[in-house]
């Protein structure tokens, strides 16, 4: 099963859509309900850092695209680019 990560946004239908698949476990990290103020929450700064990490793709945050097929290549092209990135910047 795969996990998918998702903001507190989508814990209404999209959660329930999630939970009747089989091959998904969809979590929605949020802070305990007694604390109050800022809490860092758990794993949220994953999802954050990937939709802010997209900002820098102008082809994926202005909606050129056609057909989510196409869409979708853009958003593996520019995870491609930011791994292959990453491993430049940690070289020899």
């Amino acid at each position: 099963a795969k996990k998918l990560l998702a903001d507190s946004a989508y814990t209404g239908q999209f959660a329930v859509l999630m939970s009747q698949l089989d091959r998904v476990v969809f979590e929605c990290p949020s802070r305990p309900p007694d604390q109050r103020g800022f809490v860092v929450e758990a794993k949220r700064w994953v999802v954050e850092r990937s939709f802010a990490w997209m900002n820098f793709f102008r082809r994926i945050i202005k909606d050129y695209e056609r057909t989510i097929e196409n869409s979708v290549g853009f958003i593996l092209m520019a995870n491609i680019q930011m791994v292959i990135s990453s491993l430049a910047a940690d070289g020899p």
